[in-house]
């Protein structure tokens, strides 16, 4: 297996090496808006060279968060196909082996009239880039309209898309908060068989590597450290103690609350893979003492409810500081 992080675009090839990282997963550009400037030649080009001079691949591009390739609303959902499709180019000039999307929320459309938007995106980001990444669907921990929580909707997806070059990145916390356990070996057993069964083994490409802090079928997306949450070092271990995920690379998304949480987590998470026979022991040598100084991820766009409730905060903030001065300006006019 190989291991890697989402980390800063800018400095990503150089900042995987320095922490340990075999494989990298970037946003190509701001992850909080719809435009994008156009890839400067010469980044591109320090960019693909930084990632073979330090050894590093695959690379993985993540999509957006703003786009919902399965919106029912219209404006919503040309936003979103334009986006993906820019961005499909722009990890292609980067040389990305793959691009990560999750299907999106049909809206109350229904999950039929959904992915045939979602298989219209993806037909016109192959068309505009032909040899561009693979592009992987990720599973999600369901709720609400969400497509993509069982293994069965991603490959409708795939299917009516008609598309060779999709695949899966199964993520770990969302399949716990789907419903499916896979913490045992006879889990993760019945697990890949299922995805083998509705999507095929072949088209199973990556792992995104989180704990969760939601239970088993809470359809909770709150990523943990590795560990610390309800799958635990366990889980991990019989995951990677089956053999068809040992040609994975495995991508880390755990929280950052203090400066060496992910790479205590990266390196938490390759010990349970040398110790399940998943890795080599070798790759140990690699492991840094301390993280390297500086940023380490590019913080991760912040969801609608996150944004509207930190609105909320800064307009009481505010109330209250006028207040606060109103009054204090009168007190000092009594004087």
């Amino acid at each position: 297996m190989k291991f890697g992080m989402h980390l800063t675009f800018s400095i990503g090839p150089q900042r995987a090496k320095e922490l340990g990282c075999q494989a990298l997963q970037i946003f190509c550009g701001n992850p909080r808006g719809w435009q994008k400037n156009p890839l400067d030649p010469e980044f591109v080009k320090k960019f693909r060279d930084d990632m073979l001079a330090n050894g590093v691949g695959p690379l993985a591009v993540h999509a957006t968060y703003l786009i919902n390739l399965a919106a029912r609303d219209d404006r919503l959902f040309k936003l979103s196909c334009d986006s993906f499709v820019m961005e499909v180019a722009r990890a292609a000039q980067l040389g990305a082996q793959f691009y990560v999307v999750h299907i999106g929320n049909h809206m109350g459309a229904g999950a039929d009239a959904g992915r045939k938007r979602v298989a219209h995106c993806i037909r016109e980001a192959v068309k505009h880039s032909p040899n561009g990444p693979e592009i992987l669907v990720e599973n999600t921990a369901g709720g609400g309209t969400s497509l993509g929580t069982t293994f069965e909707e991603v490959a409708a997806t795939i299917e009516e898309a008609a598309c060779d070059r999709m695949g899966l990145c199964l993520d770990t916390c969302h399949a716990l908060a789907a419903g499916y356990d896979f913490r045992t070996p006879d889990g993760a057993k019945k697990m890949l068989d299922t995805i083998d069964a509705t999507i095929g083994l072949k088209r199973l490409r990556c792992l995104h590597l989180n704990d969760s802090k939601g239970e088993l079928g809470s359809h909770l997306d709150r990523h943990e450290h590795i560990g610390k949450g309800q799958i635990g070092a366990a889980g991990f271990r019989a995951l990677f103690s089956d053999k068809r995920v040992w040609d994975l690379p495995a991508i880390l998304e755990t929280p950052r609350e203090a400066d060496n949480d992910e790479l205590d987590d990266l390196w938490t998470a390759i010990n349970l893979a040398v110790e399940s026979g998943a890795a080599s022991a070798d790759i140990l040598k690699n492991k840094p003492r301390t993280a390297p100084p500086g940023a380490i991820r590019q913080k991760r766009a912040p969801k609608p409810k996150a944004l509207e409730k930190k609105a909320a905060k800064a307009k009481i903030a505010s109330t209250t500081k006028t207040k606060a001065q109103s009054k204090a300006k009168k007190e000092k006019s009594k004087k």
